[in-house]
C-alpha cells in the first residue's frame, strides 16, 4: 500500500496533498480522454483517493489540481496540464499516462504494456519497469533515502 510508503516518511517533512474526491478523479478523466491519454490506472487513482499529490526530495507525484509549495514558491503541474504538455510535443508519450517526475526521470503509467516505467527525462528510455504503482513508489522513495 504506497500510503504506509509515506507515512515512513513523515519525520522527512515530505508534502501529501489532501485526498481526492470522486469529483475530481472524474474530472481527471473526462480531461485526460481530451488529450488522448490513457485512463488512470486503478491502483494509482487508489492513491490519489489518499494522497492527491506528492512532494518529496525531488520527486513530484502529480495530483488532479497544481500544488503550490509556500515553503519555497514552487509550482507542480497537476496531472492535466502534465500530460496536455507531453501529448502535443512527444509522440514517444502517446498511450502513456506522466504521473510524476524527479530531476533526471520521468514516472510514467504505458497502457499498452500496463506497466509502471521510469524513463530518462532527456531521451524517454526505459530504466525501470514496475507492475503496480506501490512498487514504482517504494523503489523511488528507496534511491532518495
Amino acid at each position: 500500500m504506497p500510503m504506509r510508503t509515506l507515512l515512513c516518511l513523515q519525520d522527512q517533512a515530505p508534502f501529501i496533498a489532501p485526498k481526492a474526491d470522486v469529483c475530481d478523479l472524474a474530472f481527471l478523466a473526462e480531461i485526460l480522454e481530451d488529450y488522448d491519454a490513457p485512463p488512470l490506472p486503478e491502483d494509482f487513482a487508489a492513491f490519489l483517493e489518499q494522497a492527491n499529490g506528492f512532494i518529496w526530495n525531488g520527486i513530484e507525484i502529480f495530483g488532479s489540481d497544481h500544488i503550490v509549495l509556500e515553503r519555497d514558491r514552487s509550482v507542480v503541474p497537476a496531472l492535466t496540464e502534465i500530460n496536455e504538455s507531453y501529448h502535443t510535443d512527444f509522440d514517444q508519450m502517446q498511450g502513456r499516462l506522466v504521473i510524476g517526475r524527479s530531476e533526471d526521470d520521468l514516472y510514467v503509467y504505458d497502457e499498452e504494456e500496463t506497466l509502471y516505467l521510469i524513463l530518462d527525462r532527456q531521451g524517454f528510455e526505459i530504466i525501470f519497469r514496475f507492475t503496480a504503482f506501490a512498487d514504482l513508489l517504494r523503489h523511488i522513495i528507496d534511491e532518495r533515502k
